[in-house]
């Protein structure tokens, strides 16, 4: 009991996220393989669910109508070809079950469980949902499809297509079967008669032993002939017919239980997981672009002024120093050429680096004589001082003399409470004669 109740709130659950009418949800191309297909002559059902569905048949499948190029395809499967059942196990493990799964079905399959294809759904009482095909047809299935350029996005046996209700079974006669839907995953199909098939009669009986028999059957397309009076008296239940095809009376927007698992998974190119942020990816893309755009102008832009800049340097070396015959690096060529003028014109410490390293040791001793001003010219350094009134210019003069160089006092101005001064020093250890 807690079984049945399970199932029906399973039911519930699915039913609420579905939208009702069997026209709404995403355009797709529909497609039901006849029983014994491709074997078979039978014809090909097709219908495709958009604003305006329609439906028909084909005799093969290059004889489609073009819209299973464009739309996605869901191919329903013979119905006959898969078992629908269910089993509990211990692991929600996908390669565990996909391991499991033959030897906990072993007692209800025929034929070798190493050549069956297993394909299964989690509910949320535990158990699995599961559908067994023949991996030979499958494969069949496949290579067909794939000669005729069609890449399906499910499999789906054909039991599960037919409309399902809460308060009872459903079937719809389909060529020369019967498929019987028992539940949002399971489903048989028997033999297309005008009185109830014996494997029907089998599946209610086994029904009403496990507490979960239906009320109701209610059929689709039945033939004129059939008496729902006499069916109702033999299967001991309400039996009931709908008019119109079972496509129109359809809820479901998808394939309850997908085949292409495992081997048979759809492989998804790279761009489709990224079909959702296709917006983002553009403006990133418009955003790179502009970003390398505007770096590429700014990288010209700068080249340019570099070029610009070392054809000025160039054009200052060569008129400096003329006798330059390769400009290589202009700045380097400029430096080594002010280094050897400086050496021509003065000799061991007569050069301004050496007389502006004594002035400076020199006037560092004393912080109340200020430099205001320097020149070099002519091997001397003339500097331009200020210090208090207080002060005599012969302090300033016998600090520069103690560090070896020869100090000539050019003129001195007071300034209130200050002094400027000029004094000229040269290299040397003779001292000067005063100026006046």
């Amino acid at each position: 009991m807690n079984k049945a109740k399970s199932s029906v709130l399973q039911a519930l659950s699915r039913r609420a996220a579905q939208p009702r009418g069997g026209r709404s949800g995403p355009a797709r191309f529909d497609l039901i393989l006849p029983s014994g297909w491709p074997e078979s002559n039978e014809p090909l059902r097709w219908q495709v669910s958009a604003s305006e569905p329609r439906g028909g048949e084909a005799p093969s499948l290059d004889r489609l109508p073009p819209e299973v190029a464009r739309l996605p395809l869901v191919v329903w499967t013979p119905a006959a070809e898969t078992i629908l059942t269910s089993v509990t196990l211990p692991t929600r493990s996908r390669r565990k079950i996909a391991l499991a799964l033959p030897f906990a079905l072993e007692d209800r399959l025929v034929g070798d469980p190493e050549n069956l294809h297993y394909a299964w759904q989690p509910e949320q009482d535990g158990s699995l949902s599961v559908a067994i095909t023949a991996r030979a047809r499958m494969q069949q299935w496949m290579e067909q499809l794939k000669q005729a350029g069609l890449t399906p996005v499910s499999l789906c046996p054909a039991t599960l297509l037919i409309p399902w209700s809460l308060d009872g079974w459903t079937g719809a006669f389909v060529g020369t079967e019967l498929l019987v839907r028992s539940g949002p995953l399971r489903g048989f199909v028997c033999p297309a008669d005008a009185t109830p098939p014996t494997l029907l009669l089998a599946a209610l009986q086994e029904a009403r032993g496990q507490t979960t028999a239906p009320d109701s059957l209610t059929l689709f397309d039945a033939p004129r002939t059939l008496s729902t009076d006499v069916w109702g008296k033999v299967l001991g239940l309400t039996v009931r017919t709908e008019s119109g095809s079972f496509w129109s009376h359809r809820t479901e927007t998808a394939a309850p239980i997908n085949l292409l698992q495992g081997l048979y998974e759809r492989k998804q190119g790279f761009s489709e997981p990224l079909r959702a942020y296709r917006v983002a990816i553009i403006l990133l893309g418009v955003w790179l672009l502009s970003a390398l755009s505007y770096n590429a102008l700014e990288w010209w832009r700068l080249r340019g002024e570099h070029d610009a800049l070392v054809k000025q340097m160039s054009t200052i070396l060569l008129t400096t120093f003329p006798e330059t015959k390769t400009v290589l690096d202009p700045a380097a060529q400029m430096q080594k050429g002010a280094d050897q003028l400086l050496s021509r014109r003065g000799s061991g410490d007569r050069g301004l680096v050496p007389l502006l390293a004594k002035s400076a040791a020199a006037l560092r001793a004393d912080p109340r004589v200020r430099l205001r001003g320097l020149r070099f010219a002519e091997q001397a350094l003339t500097l331009e001082l200020t210090w208090p009134a207080a002060v005599s210019v012969d302090t300033a003069r016998s600090a520069l003399e103690s560090a070896g160089l020869r100090v000539e006092v050019q003129a001195t101005t007071p300034r209130g409470e200050s002094m400027d001064g000029r004094l000229r020093v040269q290299a040397g250890d003779k001292p000067v004669k005063k100026g006046t």
